[in-house]
């Protein structure tokens, strides 16, 4: 029985002895979510998160741990730092850059690019310096980020041109062809879609506001005067095209496209000026009926964009044509008070629109794109 009993305690010894052994020197790693195997570097790990009393400290431990070529335990530290919600901004940016370091030292290629990208997500105008460890500035080399949707708001003045097509004098014995001066201001809300880095796509609803001033002698001594103010509802759609040459602050580009243009009101005034003559001006009348209130047009111009990270500020130039006249010629005797008080049936005319606008981009979503089709 005792010759039994020292044959047991010899067993157990052994037996712990072997299981402390395998349990110290077990190679694998718990470095992904989906690992099921457990040991002492994980014990270890663990260990030193609870014995650190902030996040800086884990953070020092993480650059201690890559700085001594312990690649392995930095990433199950920066995996279990993850999980800790109270992490800001540039402690997770930190924690990122060791945890891509320490993949590329390990030979991960796949997880080093996957964490790059999610990098730069979270920071997508970061420049690598002296201080960043160099396998991690290795593989954020090898990626761009480019905006993906952005908004914008602009404001801006114009001025029309007419291109007349028909005037109809009633009394007009002096001038056959009136004075024109119209000018406007808008306001501009746009939505930017950019598939490609060169390429972009946008909507921007459009609120223009105009004053139309017509004049014309009727005698050498008279001179009737039409003036008009409209309220036009624009939609454009364009492509536009950025012209990038090694400078991505100052970024000229180039747009074009079509658009949808609709007359919300017009209000008139109309009256005839001579001399020891006092003229008599109606109070102001509603002129929509005569015109056209659906128009389409076709539009271009160029931009100057200056980037300051997630902000752009840009100045635009822009042209458009309308396919319609502004009148229409269909409805040239609908306002009799302007037909038999006035002597005056609106002028067919299509308008050739001047703008220059100023606003404010900000890019909202960023893309990060490998460069040279570079990744695993």
């Amino acid at each position: 029985m005792r010759v039994f009993r020292h044959i047991l305690i010899i067993v157990v010894t052994f037996g712990l002895s072997a299981a402390k052994a395998q349990t110290d020197t077990l190679p694998g790693l718990n470095l992904f979510n989906n690992a099921a195997s457990d040991n002492a570097l994980q014990d270890n790990v663990n260990e030193t998160i609870q014995a650190t009393d902030s996040i800086t400290e884990q953070l020092n431990t993480l650059q201690e741990l890559y700085q001594i070529g312990k690649y392995g335990q930095a990433l199950v530290l920066a995996r279990d730092m993850s999980n800790q919600e109270h992490l800001t901004k540039q402690q997770n940016l930190l924690r990122l850059k060791y945890n891509i370091a320490a993949f590329k030292e390990l030979e991960f290629h796949h997880e080093a690019d996957s964490t790059a990208q999610l990098f730069l997500q979270k920071d997508p105008f970061y420049k690598t310096n002296s201080n960043d460890p160099l396998p991690f500035c290795e593989v954020l080399d090898n990626y761009y980020t480019m905006p993906k949707i952005a908004v914008w708001a602009s404001a801006g003045i114009s001025t029309v041109k007419p291109l007349l097509d028909t005037v109809r004098t009633v009394v007009d014995t002096i001038n056959r062809k009136p004075d024109y001066i119209i000018n406007g201001y808008s306001f501009q809300v746009g939505f930017e879609f950019r598939p490609w880095k060169i390429l972009t796509v946008s909507v921007a609803p459009t609120f223009g506001f105009y004053n139309i001033d017509r004049s014309i002698n009727r005698t050498k001594n008279a001179v009737f005067y039409y003036n008009e103010d409209c309220a036009i509802l624009s939609v454009p759609l364009c492509l536009e095209a950025n012209i990038f040459s090694g400078n991505e602050i100052i970024v000229p580009s180039v747009y074009a496209g079509a658009q949808f243009r609709y007359i919300l009101s017009s209000d008139y005034i109309a009256y005839t000026e001579a001399e020891g003559v006092y003229p008599e001006r109606s109070d102001l009348a509603d002129g929509i009926d005569t015109k056209n209130r659906i128009n389409t047009s076709v539009l271009g111009g160029v931009k100057l964009n200056v980037n300051v990270k997630r902000i752009t500020y840009f100045a635009d130039l822009g042209i458009a044509y309308n396919f319609r006249s502004y009148n229409n010629p269909a409805k040239k005797y609908n306002d009799a008070a302007l037909l038999y008080q006035n002597l005056y049936i609106p002028d067919v005319f299509r308008m050739l629109e001047f703008s220059l606008r100023a606003g404010v981009k900000v890019n909202l979503h960023y893309k990060t794109i490998a460069k040279y089709n570079y990744g695993y």
